[in-house]
């Protein structure tokens, strides 16, 4: 037997488009029936609706794995994307450089020294479900999604598709009584700047993935701690922090042009 057919059998397995109209779909679900419920995320029974459809990122791809849409089994996949020992050591105050550009440094040009000292805009459960929240979505955006797109997709185009999605998924949160997305207002200029920091991020998140060698946990641990840091600073922090995320995602497709102008194939380690 050709020892390479397994390789070629596992990329055609994949199934990244399935994976984003499945994700989308499997949290809109939920989620839309809360808001029509009128009771607020955290209410008993509704709060059960709500966290399954948060759960669709971990959900939906582990169902494509374990029908064959993959080169691994489930429990592989989340080893892969939540072991902290996949990410090499330097990499971790890569990530803290990382977090200081897109957080620290919007702060303090938005209010100066006292930038520093965090302007908390709701309730401090925001921080505890921000954190889970944004660990448990990346299985699918990085861990699945863009290691599938990649391979058919120039990566600065698959993570574009991803972000455009990954804005899309959240949508109904901002009519979802009581979460972090809701207190900031449909059509204000803080929704705007929410909507499209998904579609920024996802450039950064996609360089990261590829830089690190594939590490899907890299992409999760700076979303986790992203997500906390966001939800510190007042609106106008928000969005000059849009400015340094776009600023800065410009940047690495610049200097990244050569591979992220091209699709990329098995490159984990």
């Amino acid at each position: 037997m050709d020892a390479t057919r397994p390789e070629r059998r596992s990329e055609r397995g994949l199934a990244p488009w399935t994976m984003l109209v499945g994700l989308v779909a499997w949290s809109w679900a939920f989620w839309w029936v809360v808001t029509f419920t009128g009771q607020g995320w955290l209410q008993f029974p509704t709060v059960l609706l709500t966290v399954a459809g948060a759960l669709g990122p971990l959900v939906v791809p582990a169902v494509l794995l374990r029908r064959g849409y993959g080169d691994e089994t489930p429990g592989a996949f989340l080893r892969r994307c939540f072991d902290p020992r996949t990410l090499p050591l330097r990499w971790y105050a890569g990530l803290a450089g990382l977090l200081v550009a897109f957080a620290v440094v919007p702060a303090v040009l938005a209010r100066g020294a006292a930038g520093l000292g965090p302007a908390l805009t709701g309730p401090a459960v925001f921080l505890v479900v921000g954190f889970v929240a944004g660990g448990i979505e990346e299985p699918a955006w990085r861990g699945y999604a863009q290691r599938g797109l990649q391979r058919q997709l120039p990566v600065v185009v698959a993570s574009l598709v991803i972000g455009v999605v990954w804005t899309l998924w959240h949508l109904p949160l901002f009519f979802l009584e009581g979460t972090y997305q809701q207190t900031l207002g449909v059509g204000s200029a803080a929704f705007w700047g929410f909507q499209a920091g998904p579609v920024v991020l996802a450039v950064v998140y996609g360089w990261l993935y590829n830089a690190t060698g594939g590490v899907a946990f890299a992409a999760v641990a700076f979303h986790a701690v992203g997500n906390v840091m966001r939800e510190l600073w007042d609106a106008d922090a928000a969005l000059l922090q849009l400015g340094v995320e776009a600023a800065l995602a410009l940047v690495l497709v610049v200097t990244g042009w050569r591979w992220m102008a091209r699709p990329r194939g098995l490159q984990e380690s």
